[in-house]
């Protein structure tokens, strides 16, 4: 159709002059765009899908027993901070009943031997 008609038509001119009109619900288009076998994606055999599947599923598996052990070694942190926090709060009862205590004692004068 272009060596046909030598005149000078723009590529959309050619266009409607073949295949109609442009219209808003349909545009037409030609060359190297995105064909619907691109947006499947790739063709992969089954076995190659099951084979992915199984490496998946151990992920998994390895990922939630890492999670497991970290879980119980996170309950086992926490319970040792929660056994240093109590000992604190005695030390810091102590220290303000020896407070107390010390405020009721006389000061000691010092005797000079002089």
């Amino acid at each position: 159709m272009v060596q046909a008609d030598q005149s000078p038509l723009s590529t959309i001119e050619i266009v409607e002059k073949c295949c109609g009109p442009q219209t808003r619900s349909h545009v037409f288009g030609f060359g190297g765009g995105v064909k619907a076998k691109d947006l499947k994606g790739g063709t992969s055999s089954k076995a190659e899908l099951l084979s992915a599947l199984r490496s998946t599923r151990e992920d998994i598996k390895s990922l939630n027993e890492e999670n497991k052990s970290l879980n119980e070694e996170n309950k086992s942190l926490n319970d040792h901070l929660s056994t240093i926090e109590d000992k604190m709060k005695e030390i810091m009862k102590m220290k303000e009943l020896f407070a107390a205590q010390q405020s009721h004692v006389p000061p000691i004068t010092s005797v000079s031997t002089e």
